[in-house]
């Protein structure tokens, strides 16, 4: 492999491992500045080196001090973002202002009674000026009918408490926290009627605004030309990165068939739109001139539809990779692909450093470089010669190479592996891009008459078809299979794994396959550890959920779980906040599940009423559902879990139970459970909030 061909695959990888380095040690450690330390004098050292000793046979010395530089450059580069936002954030809380002004920095998206808006801090009003400000927050307004809602740009005054967004509140939790900060978004803040207004000022940046306006003049152009309902929310998507009108049940259906990635607009709509917008300029002819003024308006337009469609990572790689193809052309150049998409990561990381953990870029780069590499080598495994079916196994051999690229992240990230995606794609793939295409004429033409609906009228039977496939396939037993997981170590071993593979296929040396099976070797042995030191886990798990209950009974691989009737209704709730702990310790999806008011009788668990017995664990439950039992003394329990919504008199509970813990479930109001904990503080009765985070307790093995 000529690496010579290639450099800024060189540059990238150092460059991602110091974002990386930095953002775990973080901008104010003491591990930061000893490693800034490290980096400076290596680099030092090695300069000196190759100044002092000019021989050829050192020559790697200048190999060595590029990497360390650009590794250096993305530790500071991560740190300087990560100083600026704490720096902006700590500035903010010590001001005391009577109302902020914040700028509408996003479209806002709409819900059934709110509407969730970015806004960017400008200033606020103390009591002797107005002081400048910086920061993103998350603003929550309230729909109403007397006042609409903000459009982009427009900058605002308002007047309310701006709260820190929590952390996760279950083990293994989606941490929203840290994914909003990584967005500069620190705070958020609820708005009601009468809590803003508008200063009567557009602040828009104008190619945004303009853009913005644009795409909605293209939504109201698709639902007037006849693509209305699942269809439209499939069509905005697709054409336009729009998914806020696509419905939950489609999104799941889409996810369960593995071909989530074709809402996502991605390479091939850009490409479809340089393609299109290159035969629409071919009036301009092949000169010189022509030549430059025709590629320089397919430059513009080609980022003018990743600015119409959300400058996702996706978007942003493909138009980065295009624009290298297009300025190739302007100089006669031709350049390799795989060095197009580390210079386009390259671009992205020295632009925005976080962008290398939002789980969109990763999938991305990961499915462009599967198929890059491994497309080719899987299609000539197999020959075929009826034509049809030689087009259909190359479709496959795409699916497949991209599944293999992204297999770890999806496990790892979603827990989950959907094993229909083959047939899904291979069907949605033609389908998506004769959609697109048409699609992307409906949108230029959508101002001629009859032509419009006729476009519309095709493309509303195409995206009717897809809904249709993704259906059926979600329909197929075990489309989709859930409780996979990996743990961190895995997770590595497993992309050491995908890129000794990549490596493999490109160069064909034994050594490498060698390596190969050592590594797969070590994550065998890393997944038998981890099989072990699971199917010994003994835990009683209470989760924090708000206005739910949930109780977990853990025994190895099996579990038993205990909640109200309203959390059995609301798989979303489960999904968000509970699945990811299941998957991580390997325990069974399907498990039997309870209501708080249904007695059990269980290998794992045993209920009456109230009480529960678990291992050598008693708990009891105390809430609106239960009369207090009489008895004299008070039975004694381990903890004692309190729920709903009444008044709190834990003297009361006490001439019952005797408790070494009281635990305060999620669904008590907020005032009930700080009085709850009052009183417990007061009797000297060890106490946890739920709503503070989950309660685990192991049991120690017998």
């Amino acid at each position: 492999m000529n690496w010579n061909k290639y450099p800024f695959l060189k540059l990238v990888v150092p460059l991602a491992l110091g974002i990386a380095i930095g953002d775990c040690v973080g901008p104010t450690s003491i591990q930061g500045v000893v490693l800034c330390g490290i980096l400076v004098g290596l680099l030092l050292l090695e300069m000196l080196i190759h100044w002092r000793i000019k021989s050829y046979h050192y020559r790697w010395i200048f190999g060595v001090v590029t990497l360390l530089s650009f590794c250096y450059l993305g530790f500071c580069r991560v740190c300087a973002v990560d100083q600026s936002r704490q720096d902006a954030t700590m500035f903010r809380e010590k001001m005391v202002c009577n109302y902020y002004l914040a700028k509408v920095w996003e479209p806002p998206a709409e819900r059934e009674n709110s509407a969730k808006v970015v806004l960017e801090l400008v200033g606020c009003r103390t009591e002797d000026s107005m002081e400048k400000l910086s920061g993103k927050v998350m603003a929550y307004f309230q729909k109403t009918d007397a006042e609409p809602l903000p459009c982009y740009g427009d900058l605002l005054a308002f007047k309310a408490v701006m709260e820190p967004i929590p952390g996760p509140k279950n083990p293994d939790e989606f941490d929203y926290k840290r994914y909003l900060e990584r967005n500069g978004i620190t705070n958020r803040v609820y708005l009601k009627e009468g809590d803003w207004h508008f200063t009567g000022v557009n602040e828009a940046r104008p190619l945004y605004g303009f853009a913005y306006r644009f795409r909605n003049r293209l939504l109201k152009a698709l639902q007037r030309c006849g693509v209305t309902e699942d269809e439209f929310g499939i069509g905005a998507a697709i054409l336009l990165g729009y998914d806020e009108s696509l419905p939950a049940q489609v999104r799941q259906n889409f996810v369960a068939a593995g071909s989530m990635h074709i809402l996502c607009v991605s390479g091939m709509h850009v490409g479809i739109v340089y393609l299109l917008a290159s035969m629409l300029l071919g009036f301009l002819g092949a000169g010189r001139r022509g030549m430059f003024v025709r590629q320089s308006v397919l430059l513009f337009l080609v980022w003018f539809y990743a600015l119409l469609t959300g400058l996702s990572p996706s978007v942003m790689r493909s138009a980065l990779m295009l624009s290298f193809v297009i300025v190739g052309k302007m100089i006669h150049r031709k350049g390799f692909i795989v060095n197009s998409l580390a210079a386009s990561a390259f671009v992205l990381l020295c632009l925005e450093p976080h962008h290398l953990f939002a789980i969109g870029f990763q999938l991305s780069y990961a499915a462009v470089l599967g198929i890059v590499l491994l497309q080719k080598p899987i299609y000539q495994k197999l020959y075929l010669k009826n034509r049809l079916l030689d087009k259909a196994w190359e479709i496959t051999s795409v699916s497949l190479a991209a599944q293999i690229a992204t297999m770890p992240f999806t496990i790892y990230y979603f827990h989950q592996f959907t094993p229909y995606f083959w047939l899904s794609n291979l069907l949605l793939t033609p389908l998506s891009f004769f959609v697109i295409l048409v699609g992307m004429l409906l949108l230029t033409f959508s101002w001629v008459p009859w032509l419009n609906m006729l476009l519309g009228k095709v493309v509303w039977i195409g995206l009717y078809l897809m809904n249709r496939v993704v259906a059926g396939v979600e329909m197929l037993p075990l489309s989709v299979v859930k409780g996979q997981s990996m743990d961190c170590l895995q997770f590595g071993v497993a992309l050491t794994m995908l890129l000794l593979l990549l490596l493999w296929v490109c160069l064909r040396k034994k050594r490498l396959m060698m390596e190969l099976l050592v590594a797969s070797a070590l994550f065998a042995i890393t997944m038998a550890f981890r099989s072990e030191r699971l199917v010994r886990q003994r835990q009683l798990v209470v989760y924090s959920l708000r206005k739910h209950t949930a109780i977990d009974f853990i025994d190895g691989p099996n579990h038993l779980l205990l909640c109200d009737a309203g959390l059995l209704t609301d798989r979303g709730a489960i999904d968000y906040s509970i699945n990811g702990y299941w998957a991580q310790s390997q325990l069974a999806m399907n498990s039997p599940c309870y209501t708080l008011e249904e007695d059990i009788t269980s290998d794992l668990a045993l209920k009456r009423g109230p009480l529960l017995s678990f291992q050598e664990c008693l708990l009891a439950i105390w809430g609106p559902r239960w009369t207090m039992p009489s008895c004299e003394p008070p039975l004694e329990v381990d903890f004692l879990l309190v729920v709903g919504n009444q008044k709190p008199d834990l003297r009361r509970v006490t001439a019952a139970y005797r408790m070494d813990m009281l635990l305060v479930d999620g669904s008590v109001p907020g005032r009930n459970a700080e009085e709850w904990a009052r009183q417990a503080e007061s009797m000297s009765i060890p106490c946890h909030q739920l709503a503070d985070g989950a309660f685990l307790y192991n049991i120690k093995n017998q």
